[in-house]
């Protein structure tokens, strides 16, 4: 993938047997329509990213979905300093990445990389590079726990799509690494070209990277079982007034009993877990539906427009009439 003409920022991609195809190619794209439009904007071939695919040895590798990626060169004797080192996730308990001396190189490169980047659990490979100590991180939400139990030293926010921690940068799974990709644009360069790749590539301009995964809430109803009857009920009731002790009668146990149950099983406070769920109904109707804001308040339960403005607002740091406009 590398060009012979393109001068601009440097990014060593690695590639091992097992990698997730699409948190590499998702990334590297919008890196690369950067350098396509100063082409066809300017007729500059001189600057945006330029993009090397390192392995251990050069050729194909293949992926977890059995595609294969061609390594331009090996990262055996390569100690080149780059703008930008990514590494992709794998499938869970596949350690593959541990072959090869690849963490090795990763701890001595990262040292010469301005910025290193995982996407998804390729967060692992930087923590068995030992390159995350202290470091605040993100992954996608089904690795968190994994991650947390496995490098007790490294501070993991797994409700993050993104996160940036001095030169470390990490995202959540798969197409998260898009919005990561975007935010460096933005960084690199600035938010009009960010805007520019981002309607290229037809995806939503631009997901901050604390705003919530919202799919650690599928993990809860996958993991609850005591409560599945529960969870479905909320689903069906979001519009009215839910308290602690109508759940709590609900499973006819008591509202101390049930609260601790509840948190234990689901990972969240019985209400926290509905004004999540609330949340999620929302922001499913703002990029859905032309509802008017106070009619996705009464249908979600916040009763009111402003009190859902507020609750939105500060979940997902954008306003829901700001949100939805990002759909249009």
């Amino acid at each position: 993938m590398e060009s012979s003409t393109n001068k601009g920022m440097r990014i060593a991609a690695v590639l091992y047997p097992g990698c997730v195809s699409l948190d590499l190619i998702g990334p590297l794209e919008a890196f690369n329509y950067v350098t396509m439009i100063a082409s066809e904007e300017s007729g500059r071939t001189d600057c945006g990213y330029r993009i090397e695919l390192l392995a251990e040895r050069a050729g194909p590798v293949e992926s977890m979905s059995g595609v294969r990626l061609h390594a331009d060169r090996s990262y055996v004797g390569f100690d080149d300093q780059v703008d930008i080192l990514l590494v992709p996730g794998m499938k869970a308990g596949d350690t593959r990445y541990q072959d090869g001396g690849l963490t090795d190189w990763i701890a001595a490169q990262a040292g010469r990389s301005q910025r290193v980047a995982s996407i998804c659990s390729g967060a692992f490979v930087l923590a068995h590079a030992g390159i995350l100590t202290g470091h605040k991180v993100t992954t996608h939400w089904n690795h968190g726990q994994k991650l947390r139990e496995s490098f007790p030293d490294v501070q993991v926010d797994d409700s993050r799509i993104f996160c940036r921690s001095g030169n470390i940068y990490s995202s959540a799974g798969v197409t998260a690494g898009i919005d990561l990709a975007l935010s460096i644009i933005e960084e690199d360069f600035d938010r009009a070209l960010a805007l520019k790749v981002a309607k290229r590539m037809v995806v939503f301009l631009k997901r901050p990277g604390d705003q919530s995964q919202f799919s650690d809430l599928l993990s809860a109803q996958t993991t609850a079982r005591r409560f599945t009857d529960l969870l479905d009920w909320i689903e069906g009731n979001l519009a009215s007034d839910l308290t602690v002790d109508e759940l709590a009668d609900h499973c006819a146990m008591s509202p101390r009993n049930f609260s601790r149950s509840f948190r234990s099983d689901v990972g969240f406070a019985p209400m926290h877990y509905v004004r999540r769920r609330r949340l999620d109904c929302a922001r499913l109707l703002l990029e859905e539906t032309d509802q008017p804001l106070a009619s996705i308040a009464r249908v979600t339960g916040f009763v009111t427009a402003d009190r859902f403005a507020r609750a939105f607002s500060d979940a997902c740091h954008t306003s829901p009439g700001q949100y939805r406009k990002r759909f249009q």
